[in-house]
């Protein structure tokens, strides 16, 4: 298998910034893994912010049931404050399995000294 497609399978489907790492381009790399941590934990934070902000404006004094729990996710993934920093994730995504893929079939001048 091609250097490129192992990259790109890395970025893909383990984790951004893998496949960069794998084409030994070690800034870059780690930049994106940074980067994707530090997005995925704002996806998470805002998530759960709306989650039961929700919960406690609508549904406090009653429990918490797989319904509810329906409604509350359906609720928080249309807020449009949920799609800004998932937007920027994918973004990211996207860009470190594309960068990967390119980045698998040059040669990397800091490899060789």
């Amino acid at each position: 298998m091609r250097q490129g497609i192992k990259a790109f399978l890395l970025s893909a489907f383990v984790f951004p910034g893998l496949g960069q790492l794998y084409n030994q381009d070690r800034k870059k790399g780690v930049a994106l893994v940074l980067g994707t941590n530090l997005l995925l934990g704002v996806v998470l934070l805002v998530g759960m912010a709306l989650f039961s902000q929700e919960y406690l404006a609508v549904f406090y004094p009653r429990p918490l049931t797989w319904e509810l729990v329906k409604i509350l996710l359906s609720d928080t993934i249309s807020h449009p404050l949920f799609w800004i920093p998932f937007g920027l994730l994918m973004a990211v995504w996207g860009f470190a399995m594309v960068d990967a893929a390119r980045g698998g079939g040059r040669p990397n001048p800091a490899a060789d000294q």
